[in-house]
């Protein structure tokens, strides 16, 4: 298992109204679990579960909002759980 921590910063800081978590369908077919904060300047994002879900996870976050035509920064700490 995995833990992920996620920071999604826009580049534009109007851009934060815009960005976008994982969707719930996402995070149900994946077996994720997920706690979500926007605080007033990122996106904040727990992502726990098999180290292969977690990345795709991942990935498919930074290239959602980019696909959206964001200009994001993305922090992640990621930490083995077993």
């Amino acid at each position: 298992m995995l833990k992920a921590q996620v920071s999604l910063y826009p580049v534009d800081q109007e851009g934060l109204k815009t960005l976008t978590g994982l969707p719930t369908k996402f995070l149900a077919e994946h077996a994720l679990d997920y706690d979500f904060r926007q605080s007033s300047t990122s996106l904040d994002t727990t992502i726990t579960g098999s180290a292969d879900e977690v990345w795709s996870a991942l990935r498919h976050l930074f290239q959602e909002n980019c696909r959206q035509g964001h200009d994001v920064v993305m922090v992640t700490t990621i930490t083995q759980h077993n």
